[in-house]
């Protein structure tokens, strides 16, 4: 009987980047809201800075995440060209170009 072993996804640089930037983005999220909300409760008046931090982590908020779906794309797309690759031959293993 042949045991047939799978092949675990290896945890590369663009899995890490999505994981981390996707994090990010909702941590800034959460963080800027939290910020905007306490300037409504407390005053702009509390801390001067205070608004404008929580307004630009909620705008950096949207960069974060099209950086994460951009690192997801870009694994997926380096998992099927090596997919690809393999089958042209014949099911052997390659050197990447």
């Amino acid at each position: 009987m042949k045991k047939k072993r799978t092949k675990h996804a290896v945890w590369t640089w663009e899995a890490t980047g999505a994981v981390c930037s996707f994090g990010g983005g909702i941590v800034a999220a959460l963080i800027g809201s939290v910020l905007t909300a306490s300037t409504w409760i407390l005053g702009a008046e509390a801390h001067p800075w205070v608004r404008g931090l929580g307004t630009a982590l909620l705008i950096l908020t949207i960069p974060l995440l099209i950086f994460s779906g951009y690192c997801l794309d870009w694994a997926e797309r380096h998992q099927n060209s090596l997919a690809t690759q393999k089958s042209r031959n014949g099911g052997r293993e390659s050197l990447p170009n």
